[in-house]
């Protein structure tokens, strides 16, 4: 396991957009917060390009992730937003300086094949967490903000919760893993997947449908993934749908049937993903959970 340097005041950081089009007025707010840090901004060449629904071509975006990839003096690369794009430029990108000088990358949703592509490959600790799009002026977002650059200055990442009515007690040890359900079930097979056994799995996603989620989990089952896990984290599923009324029962009880022939520790509801406040996870870091009657802690 390899953990970035934290960030300091006076690091430069840097904002790419690997995926879908965002506009300047968009990260405005982010990069006011990242100054009150102290933090250095610098935006890459083509973050606000745009060629269709895409941040510029994937030549572009390649070219801008490849450029702070390698750049020395950048310390965190912030992924602008996430939508869709990553897959089409993660198998041409060279991790080799990256390798040598890690530093963090940013993101979810999307960049959940980031996270996971240096998890597996290279054993490199990455945030799964809040991007400028999303860092807005509200209380939940900027507690979001404030709780992610806490992180990557190298403050306390312990993380308390009420408990669930659908949570199994526990206490489960291992390195924490996930993102994007679906970006995730996706890479199944693939050298960006990384092996779960004896992991605790964390999970999100937003608008898809019950039978299409019920899909992925039979092929997460159905691949031996979950054969070791150790325990899994439920976050945010947004404005999922049931249009034609297969199930009769909303997300978390599906997934809850989906997981009641294991024994280790499960968690509900947790503030990550597409929700108002999305903390900030270690992907590929060592976490303990611990679920009791009463509550949550991951730490």
């Amino acid at each position: 396991m390899i953990i970035p340097p934290y960030l300091n005041p006076g690091d430069k950081i840097s904002i790419v957009s690997p995926a879908k089009i965002i506009q300047e007025k968009e990260i405005a707010y982010a990069i006011q917060e990242f100054e009150k840090r102290g933090l250095i901004v610098e935006l890459g060449k083509h973050v606000f390009s745009q060629w269709n629904r895409f941040a510029g071509t994937d030549q572009q975006r390649l070219e801008d992730v490849q450029q702070v990839l390698d750049n020395p003096d950048i310390k965190a690369i912030f992924f602008s937003r996430g939508g869709y794009g990553s897959v089409r430029i993660i198998d041409k990108l060279d991790f080799t300086t990256f390798v040598r000088r890690p530093k963090w990358l940013v993101g979810y949703s999307d960049i959940t094949i980031f996270h996971q592509h240096v998890s597996s490959n290279y054993n490199i600790v990455s945030c799964h967490g809040s991007m400028p799009l999303n860092m807005i002026d509200s209380k939940l977002n900027r507690q979001s903000t404030s709780r992610l650059l806490d992180t990557l200055f190298g403050k306390d990442k312990t993380i308390k919760l009420k408990a669930h009515k659908l949570n199994r007690q526990g206490i489960a040890r291992g390195k924490l893993i996930g993102g994007n359900f679906s970006v995730l079930c996706s890479l199944i097979g693939t050298n960006s997947f990384t092996n779960l056994d004896h992991k605790i799995l964390f999970i999100e996603d937003l608008f898809e449908e019950m039978y299409y989620l019920d899909r992925l989990f039979y092929q997460l089952k159905k691949s031996g993934s979950l054969d070791r896990l150790a325990g899994l984290i439920v976050g945010g599923f947004t404005d999922i749908t049931d249009v034609s009324a297969w199930f009769g029962v909303d997300i978390n009880e599906l997934i809850n049937e989906h997981f009641k022939g294991y024994n280790f520790p499960m968690a509900f509801d947790f503030p990550i993903g597409h929700v108002a406040l999305n903390l900030p996870l270690l992907n590929g870091m060592e976490y303990e959970l611990i679920v009791s009657n009463n509550e949550t802690i991951l730490k």
